[in-house]
Parts: structure tokens; C-alpha cells; sequence
């Protein structure tokens, strides 16, 4: 880390509105689109609950943020932001009309209803009440503001005067104190450790629409930050940060998962505007402590709720995977960090789509990374969620993942290719199929094709056309710097990759078409993990031992936390809106139809390879079977128990052998829906 702190210190300058220059710069929403089997993937969300959300779950439209609207799911007012924040770019890398109407509508109704003194969304109902108005669910809000004003020129000028404006009543909310505070309520509890998100927003406008109003800008930052909690000085430290899993009376917004999530960049983004290279310290010291002493090889920490340790049984929430992509896609954005990136990539290709039906109509509210069930557990794992927590529904355990969950793969697909910092370069930080269509700095358009099966294959073929010369670079992850990878262009012999010490790859592309062709080796991988454990990874893929299931279903169930909430806070809603199941979805239970009290010889392991044959992978890239990869591994029955109504930790390897051994399979973790990520060794 010391040493990339040098290196990017070196690189990093302050620019005219004296922020800090990032390393890198994200190109507009829209500019990049998926191909491939992500576009599949996207059109799989696009027609799934994703992408119906507006047409029938009445927190979003029957939100109070939409014309006669009449609820929300909590005093956080936050369904109809995270909706809209999740919506924007897949709508537009899509160019999905239903969508982008869908878009427009709550944008037209959102800013023609601005407040004269700047404030956008919903007053609360109460005209007496006395508690200081929320900006928290505004920070959502703003992000999808970007996202439109990036994908919709037309739009742009408009929004960035809306923004502007309520960025004024912001900056006096925070100058004069009136923000609320912890005590008045857990909205402004959530309100004051997530501070973090604004800065983003302000850091857009100062970086591209600033209209003379650094200063402004660059003041409410400060403010903002002054006002929240500082994860900085009174958390991520050794001697503050949990190393073991919190117990309920330990319990506190810190420990909580989504907030630790967002709160991994918060100091990359202070830094912007403080230049205090502790900031940076920071960062790389959160990280480090956060998957130290939390984490799983499938990208994500633990946290069902609340980080939770290194029990393989313990979950973790959907919202917080979600949150992590796009966190740790803005660490890298301003501070580079190799690790960094291949971790985003592991969250999206592994811990994301885990959580989802692969059909994309249920998702889970907490995936386990030893997950022998999928089912109502009562007693249950987890530290304070519900017991149907695992279960792949509608609404499991509370519904700020059924509208948030949508956001992950469009933010990391928009996140793809960056600029260098003259805007002259091209970076394909994020690996995977997909396009970049846009203008360079001089006026040289540019477009990319990456056409692979990554991360199922490692071979990714690019096709570059370009009105001028520029640097094309690419990201090499750190498990692919060895001998074993590869670059052709233009047909010429493959040779080793060359990383500089951002680990990018450099072609001087010239005017016209260039054909590139990288190949990446990709090591097998057996982790230590908890109990003498192992986890098994390849390249980007972490591997989990399949355990085959029965799949019942039942109508989609509702939060009764939600519900009962909804009822005390607006009784006057329609009916409709209190039922207790939902008609459009379904909840589905998995139970295992296979053995899962299993140890495994990782020197059996035999890895089964269908990449040079495969074309076209299936729509369903996520579903069994549907994979051009696997491992077979020489597995036998083990003694094994139960703990909470779910498989215990693995037992302490070497485990002796109950039953014959056996020939089992290995495969994405996020292909198998039940499984073992954290394998028992047999003696």
C-alpha cells in the first residue's frame, strides 16, 4: 500500500476548483452498454422485478415522492430515490423505452415541483411538525439526477440548475445547523453516518457543471462531512474497528452493514477536497480491517444486518453488496489501487448475482456463503434480521433491497472504461463484455468492443476504432501478472503483458480499426478459510460445492416490520397497499435434495473447461448447469450439525470420512443457489 500511496500521490494534482484531481475519470451514463451475456443479464433485470418495480410495488409507485402518492416504507422516505437511482442507467444503457419513460416521469414530476428555496421531494405530511427536514434520501436522489443529466443531453441544463439550487438550501441546512441530529430519530441517525454520499454529488457538479459556484460547493462538502460521524478518527482504527462478530446489545449504526458499505469511500472522496494524504491512509486501513477480519473470497464482508465475522453461516445483506460495488468503483475512480478493482469485480461476478433468482424476480435479503437451505429458519442465524431472511422473494425481511438491489450491475457497468487524467486515454478497468462509444480529449471519437466471456473465459478481443491516436489501457488483475498472460495486436505474435505501476497495460492505438486479443492465466486458488477450511478460486470466479435442491413457491410475502410501519404512518392509504402478500411475485424455498455434510481432497480438484467450444452462453447465465466452467473434487460424507437452524461452522479440518468418497462438482459460486464456499478438508 506504501508504496502505491508514492506512486499515486506522484500522479494525483489540484485542479482550478481546488479539488484534487482523481486518478481517473468516470465517461458519461450511457456511454458504455453491456453486451454479450451482460446484456442478456440486463434485459433478464430489465423484464424481471427490477424493471416492474414502478408498475406495481406500491412503495415505489405509490411512493410520496410520485403524483398521488400516498406512502413509504419508513420516516427514511428513501423507495422511490433508490428506484429511481437504480433505474436511470439501466434504462439508458438498455435505450429500454418503458424504462426511460418510467424515468422521465419521476423526473419531469420531481423538478416541476422544486420549492422555491431549492428543495426537491416531499414535505412531510404533517404541516405543524417540527423535525428538520431530511436531506439523506436527497443523496439518492442526486445520483440518479447524474445519471440523467450524463445520458440525456437535452435534460442537462435543466438538471444541473435544479441540482445547483438545492444544493444552496443544503449548504444553509448545514450552516446553520438544523440538519437534525441522532436524537431525533433513526432517519437522522442514518443521516449523519452517511454523509459521504453527497460529496459525490457536489464533487459531479464542481468537476463538470461547477457555474462559477466552487466555493459553495466545495464549503458543503465540508460541512457535511463536519457534521457526520467521522469513520476516520472513531471507527476504522485497530483499536476501535470489531474483529469478531458484535452481539445484539453491541449493535450500533457503525456496525451496520449497508453503512459500512458506503462508508468505505468516504475519505477517497474527502481527500478530494482536503488533500490530506491520511485520508488515503484511511481508505486502504478501512479496507484492510473490513475484509481482514469480515470478509469472504466471493468479494463481500459479512454483515446480516451487522458485520458479522468469519462464520461461513453468517449472511450477508444484498443492499451491502450493492453498496460496496459502488464504493469501492469510486475508490478506485479517484485513487487507483489494483486490489481494489479486482475485489469489485469479485463482488459483481460472485456475491451479487448469489442474492438473485437468475431470473431476476426474487432476490434474498441475506445469502450465506455455506448455504444448506434456503428457508424460514426460526431459531435463525442472523444477529436482528427476520427469519426468512434467506429465502429468494418479494420483499425478505424489509424492502430496501427489493429497490435498491436493481443499481448494482448498471453502476458496475457504467464504471467499465474511465479516461486518464488529460482525458485523452481510455481504461478498461472493469473486465467483461461490453461497448464504450464517446469522445476523447482532441476530439477523437472513439469506440470499443470487448467481445469475451469473462469472467466465465479470460480471452477478451477488443475492436478499437478511433478518429485519432490515443492510449488504450487495460487493467491486469493481480491474479493474472505472470508469464502466463498475454497481448496481440493486430494479428502479430502474442507477447507478455507489460503493467505500469498502475497495473495497466498500454497499446498506442493508431487512426482507424485495431484488432487486440489479451489472454489472462488464471492460477487455481485453495484459501484457508475458517476452521482450516478452504475456498476455491480461479481467476475472478470463487468456486462453491453444488448441492442440488427442490424449489417450492408460494405468493410473494411482505415486510410485516414494513407494513405495521406504513399503517401508523399513513393510515389513510389504500387498502391495496397493506396486503400482506403480493400477487406479481412469488417466494421461492430451496431445499437441499443433495448431501451437504461434505468434506472435499482439494488435490483432486480437476477443472473442466468449455470456453473454446462455447459461442453463446444461455440467457440464464446464472442458473444450473448454464456455466462453460466447473471443477470436479473427490468428496465424502462428514460429521456435521446444526446451529441455528443452519449448517454449523465447518468443523475444524482434517474431517475423517462417515461414507464412501465420491466425485462432486464445483461451480460459480453464484451458480449454485445452495452450497459450500467454505469447504471441510477430509483427513
Amino acid at each position: 500500500m506504501r508504496k502505491h500511496l508514492v506512486a499515486l500521490l506522484s500522479c494525483l494534482k489540484l485542479s482550478s476548483a481546488a479539488l484534487v484531481a482523481p486518478l481517473f475519470s468516470r465517461v458519461p451514463t450511457g456511454s458504455i452498454k453491456p453486451t454479450g451475456w451482460a446484456l442478456d443479464v440486463a434485459n433478464t433485470q430489465a423484464n424481471g422485478l427490477a424493471g416492474h418495480l414502478r408498475d406495481f410495488d406500491s412503495y415505489v409507485n405509490g411512493s410520496i415522492w410520485v403524483e398521488g402518492g400516498s406512502v413509504e416504507y419508513s420516516e427514511m422516505h428513501e423507495s422511490a430515490p433508490y428506484w429511481f437511482n437504480s433505474m436511470v442507467a439501466l434504462a439508458f444503457q438498455l435505450e429500454n423505452p418503458r424504462l426511460q419513460g418510467q424515468v422521465r416521469t419521476f423526473l419531469d414530476w420531481t423538478l416541476d415541483h422544486q420549492q422555491d428555496d431549492g428543495w426537491l421531494g416531499p414535505e412531510p405530511f404533517d404541516p405543524n411538525a417540527t423535525e428538520p427536514r431530511l436531506v439523506w434520501p436527497r443523496y439518492l436522489l442526486l445520483l440518479g439526477l447524474i445519471q440523467y443529466a450524463e445520458a440525456d443531453p437535452t435534460q442537462t441544463q435543466r438538471i444541473v440548475n435544479s441540482m445547483h439550487k438545492f444544493v444552496t438550501a443544503v449548504h444553509d441546512i448545514f450552516a446553520n445547523n438544523t440538519q437534525g441530529d441522532p436524537s431525533l430519530g433513526f432517519q437522522y441517525d442514518y443521516q449523519y453516518v452517511r454523509w459521504e454520499e453527497i460529496l459525490y454529488s457536489l464533487q459531479w457538479l464542481v468537476d463538470n457543471h461547477p457555474q462559477g459556484k466552487e466555493d459553495e460547493l466545495i464549503e458543503t462538502m465540508q460541512l457535511a462531512r463536519n457534521a457526520g460521524f467521522s469513520w476516520k478518527n472513531d471507527w476504522f482504527t485497530d483499536s476501535i474497528f470489531p474483529k469478531s462478530a458484535p452481539g445484539l446489545a453491541d449493535l450500533t449504526m457503525q456496525t451496520h452493514g449497508v453503512n459500512t458499505g458506503e462508508a468505505l469511500k468516504s475519505e477517497a472522496l474527502a481527500y478530494r477536497f482536503t488533500a490530506d494524504p491520511t485520508d488515503i491512509d484511511s481508505t486502504w486501513q478501512r479496507i484492510n480491517l473490513v475484509y481482514t477480519y469480515h470478509g469472504r473470497e466471493s468479494g463481500t464482508f459479512s454483515a446480516d444486518e451487522h458485520i458479522a465475522g468469519l462464520d461461513p453461516s453468517r449472511g450477508t445483506e444484498l443492499c451491502a453488496v450493492v453498496e460496496q460495488i459502488f464504493s469501492l468503483a469510486t475508490v478506485y475512480g479517484i485513487l487507483g489501487n489494483n486490489s481494489v478493482a479486482d475485489r469489485v469485480e469479485r463482488l459483481a461476478y460472485n456475491a451479487l448475482p448469489a442474492g438473485i433468482f437468475y431470473d431476476w424476480w426474487s432476490h434474498q435479503y441475506d445469502q450465506q456463503v455455506n448455504q444448506v437451505w434456503a428457508m424460514d429458519m426460526d431459531p435463525f442465524p442472523w444477529v436482528n434480521n427476520g427469519p426468512n431472511s434467506n429465502v429468494f422473494g418479494f420483499e425478505p425481511n424489509y424492502p430496501c433491497c427489493t429497490v435498491n438491489h436493481p443499481a448494482a450491475y448498471p453502476k458496475f457497468w457504467m464504471h467499465n472504461f474511465f479516461t486518464g487524467q488529460n482525458g485523452s486515454s481510455l481504461v478498461h478497468a472493469f473486465l467483461g463484455p461490453s461497448t464504450f462509444t464517446g469522445t476523447l480529449a482532441g476530439d477523437n471519437h472513439v469506440t470499443v468492443s470487448v467481445d469475451t466471456l469473462y469472467p466465465f473465459g479470460t480471452t477478451l478481443d477488443y475492436t478499437i476504432s478511433a478518429s485519432k491516436p490515443f492510449a488504450f489501457q487495460i487493467r491486469v488483475p493481480e491474479w493474472a501478472q505472470s508469464n502466463l498472460s498475454t497481448i496481440s495486436v493486430g494479428g502479430s505474435k502474442p507477447s507478455s503483458l507489460e503493467p505500469d505501476n498502475n497495473d495497466l497495460h498500454t497499446i498506442n492505438v493508431s487512426q482507424g480499426t485495431t484488432k487486440v486479443q489479451m489472454s489472462l492465466g488464471a492460477q487455481l486458488q485453495v484459501i484457508p478459510r475458517f476452521n482450516n477450511s478452504v475456498a476455491i478460486v480461479k481467476g475472478p470466479l470463487n468456486y462453491a460445492l453444488e448441492i442440488t435442491f427442490n424449489r417450492t413457491s408460494a405468493p410473494g410475502l411482505r415486510s410485516a416490520q414494513a407494513l405495521s410501519d406504513v399503517e401508523v404512518l399513513y393510515p389513510n392509504a389504500p387498502p391495496a397497499f397493506f396486503t400482506p402478500t403480493d400477487n406479481h411475485t412469488l417466494d421461492n424455498t430451496l431445499l437441499p435434495t443433495s448431501e451437504w455434510r461434505l468434506a472435499i481432497d482439494p488435490s483432486t480438484i480437476k477443472f473442466v473447461d468449455k470456453t473454446s467450444t462455447t459461442t453463446v452462453l444461455p440467457q440464464y447465465i446464472w442458473a444450473p448447469d448454464s456455466q462453460p466452467v466447473s471443477m470436479t473434487v473427490t468428496a465424502c460424507q462428514i460429521e456435521w450439525g446444526l446451529v441455528n437452524g443452519t449448517a454449523a461452522p465447518p468443523p475444524a479440518s482434517p474431517n475423517a470420512c462417515v461414507g464412501d468418497k465420491f466425485e462432486a462438482k464445483l461451480v460459480p459460486f453464484a451458480a449454485a443457489r445452495l452450497r459450500l464456499g467454505e469447504i471441510p478438508v477430509m483427513a
